[in-house]
Formats: C-alpha cells, sequence, structure tokens
C-alpha cells in the first residue's frame, strides 16, 4: 500500500509537469511577434483583482490568458507559481516571451509582466490596466525588478496557434478596410503609437480623445520619456494613468495647463487646440501663403497654429470651405491628422 501512495503521488507529480513541456513545445512555432501583438491588443483593459479575462486582469491572470492563447503555454495562475517554472534568464539575455517579475510590497515576487524587447515589458498595471512600462524605470520599476524565466522559445516564423480575439476582416472589429482613415489607424498601430480600446477590439473611431489620451499619443510619436513623479497640476493625482505623459508633454511646452493649474485631463480636444498643439509638437513653420477658411477671422487666437496646420498639408479644411475651429475632433481625425503629420 505504501508503495502504491508513493507510485501515485510521483505519477500526479509528473502529470503536473506535462502540459508545460507540451505546451512550451508548441511555443517553438509562435513569432515573438505573434506573441507581442497578441498582447498588445489588450492594452487599457482594466486592471481587475483576480481577473483572468479580457473584461479584465490582474498581473499574473494577464501572463497566463496571452501565453496560453498566444502559444500554447499553460502556466500557474499566481505570480509567485509563475516564478517557479521556466529556466532562470539574467536580465543581459532577456528575449521577447519572457516573464520579469518584480518585489512591489513585501518579501519575494508580487508582480509579473511579459517582456516585449527593448527593455520593455507589458502588464496588468494596478490602475493603469494593461500598459507598457521600461523595467529600468528610475522611478519605480528599475529598483523592484527581481529576475526573469524563460517558458518558451519563440521564433520567427508567425503562428497560427493564437485564439480568443474575435474575428473581422479589418484591424479592428469596428475599422474594416474600406474606412477612410484605415491606413492611418493601421499605421499608428503598427507603429506603437495608438492602440484600440475595449481590449484592443475595438478602435471606436467617432470616441472623442481626451487631453489625457492625446498627451499619451504625442508622447509615444515623439519618443519623449515619460516623467512619473508628482504633476504641478491639481486636477491630476500622483497616481493618475497618464501622469507621466503629461509630465513630458508639459515640461516639453506640447501641452500646458491653464491660469489656474489644472491641466483638464478628461476634456475633449477640439480641432483649434489640435492646431496649437500640433505646431508645437512638431515645430509647424508659419505659412507662406494663407488658406481662406469662412469661419476664421484673422484676430482668431489659434489663426497662425491653423494656418500653420493647412500650409503643411495636415488638414484642408470643411468641404463647405470651413475650418469649424470649435468642432471637437474623433479619433479617427487625429489618428489621419497625426500621421500626416510623421510621414
Amino acid at each position: 500500500m505504501k508503495l502504491l501512495k508513493k507510485t501515485l503521488v510521483l505519477l500526479l507529480a509528473l502529470t503536473l509537469l506535462i502540459p508545460a513541456t507540451l505546451d512550451n513545445n508548441r511555443a517553438e512555432a509562435a513569432s515573438a511577434s505573434d506573441m507581442t501583438n497578441y498582447a498588445k491588443r489588450f492594452l487599457g483593459t482594466p486592471y481587475v483583482y483576480g481577473g483572468t479575462s479580457p473584461s479584465g486582469f490582474d498581473c499574473s491572470g494577464f501572463v497566463q490568458y496571452v501565453m496560453k492563447n498566444s502559444a500554447g503555454i499553460s502556466l500557474p495562475r499566481t505570480t509567485a507559481t509563475q516564478y517557479g517554472v521556466g529556466t532562470s534568464v539574467s536580465k543581459s539575455n532577456l528575449q521577447t516571451g519572457d516573464l520579469v517579475f518584480f518585489n512591489t510590497f513585501g518579501s519575494g515576487v508580487s508582480h509579473v509582466g511579459i517582456y516585449i524587447g527593448n527593455s520593455k515589458f507589458i502588464h496588468a498595471h494596478s490602475y493603469k490596466g494593461i500598459n507598457i512600462d521600461s523595467i529600468n524605470d528610475p522611478y519605480y520599476w528599475g529598483s523592484k525588478y527581481v529576475g526573469a524565466k524563460r517558458v518558451g522559445s519563440f521564433g520567427s516564423t508567425p503562428t497560427q496557434t493564437a485564439q480568443a480575439a474575435p474575428s473581422h476582416s479589418g484591424i479592428y472589429a469596428d475599422i474594416t478596410k474600406d474606412f477612410w482613415a484605415y491606413d492611418e489607424i493601421a499605421y499608428l498601430k503598427n507603429q506603437g503609437i495608438m492602440y484600440g480600446k475595449n481590449g484592443g477590439t475595438y478602435f471606436r473611431p467617432y470616441e472623442n480623445p481626451t487631453r489625457a489620451e492625446v498627451a499619451s499619443y504625442l508622447v509615444a510619436a515623439l519618443g519623449l520619456e515619460k516623467i512619473n513623479t508628482s504633476t504641478k497640476f491639481s486636477d491630476v493625482p500622483s497616481d493618475y494613468w497618464a501622469r507621466g505623459a503629461i509630465n513630458a508633454v508639459n515640461k516639453a511646452g506640447i501641452i500646458t495647463g491653464d491660469q489656474n493649474g489644472n491641466f483638464r485631463p478628461t476634456e475633449k480636444l477640439s480641432r483649434e487646440h489640435m492646431a496649437l498643439i500640433f505646431t508645437r509638437a512638431f515645430d509647424l513653420k508659419a505659412a507662406a501663403s494663407e488658406t481662406e477658411f469662412t469661419d476664421l477671422p484673422t484676430d482668431h487666437y489659434a489663426y497662425g497654429a491653423i494656418q500653420a496646420l493647412a500650409a503643411s498639408g495636415i488638414t484642408t479644411g470643411k468641404e463647405n470651405g470651413s475650418f469649424a475651429p470649435r468642432e471637437l475632433v474623433n479619433r479617427s481625425q487625429f489618428a489621419a491628422f497625426l500621421t500626416r503629420t510623421l510621414k
């Protein structure tokens, strides 16, 4: 009887190990870009304690879900148990797909993410949701880094094993190939500048971006370093998701606060404000010859910026000859303006 019990215990232990080994072999067919692009689909998905699905993730739930559905790798559920699998990897030898671990409180490991190259990792942030940060971030993550584990090898050949994303004919479920700004939206997605919402499934083209969102897009487009210190703005709390981007654009003089010391992060962006912001961000030159807009008097406070925007070919105004300076910009329009500026 004792021998039988020992045999059963041994078989159970082997059973627990076998799925990870078999699934890890499947990762040989998965490319690094496949895994990374799949993970990025969920950018902006909210953090939910105990969450394991696209409706909300915690850190280990996100890692488990992405590895399973992009590469077929089965991982344990918690951060501590995930740290107990795979092969240890030094920081200098990190490869895309390695799991990176941090100690954010107490002792041992308490946070996990997926390394995606260039010192970046994607993870479920407790207040930003699914987010990309630097493992060397001097303000936080750099000092919290514990180590890394390799749980699979990602090749360069695209894989067909990814699952769980809704099927659709375009880059997003609501952006098909015949959409007027398809190329611009695809460009920004591929450049890692602007992503979709709802787990990366929908782009929401007619939604109006906020000043905080615009700050984050410009930081990515211009390659600015986020400044994750407290802001000087009374309406931007120390734990606000876009704090680092807001500080960066403010320091660069691109988007500043108002006379009352507020940044107004949730305020929507108008076309006249967009002209001012783009002129500062991309150093647009004054127009050599001016474009006549029916609703833009020469004494308008943003007249020069709007003319510079038109002279640069970023906007041509409305079909009726107006510019509509106070009209709010939607996400597809912003994507088009930003792409024209960058290309």
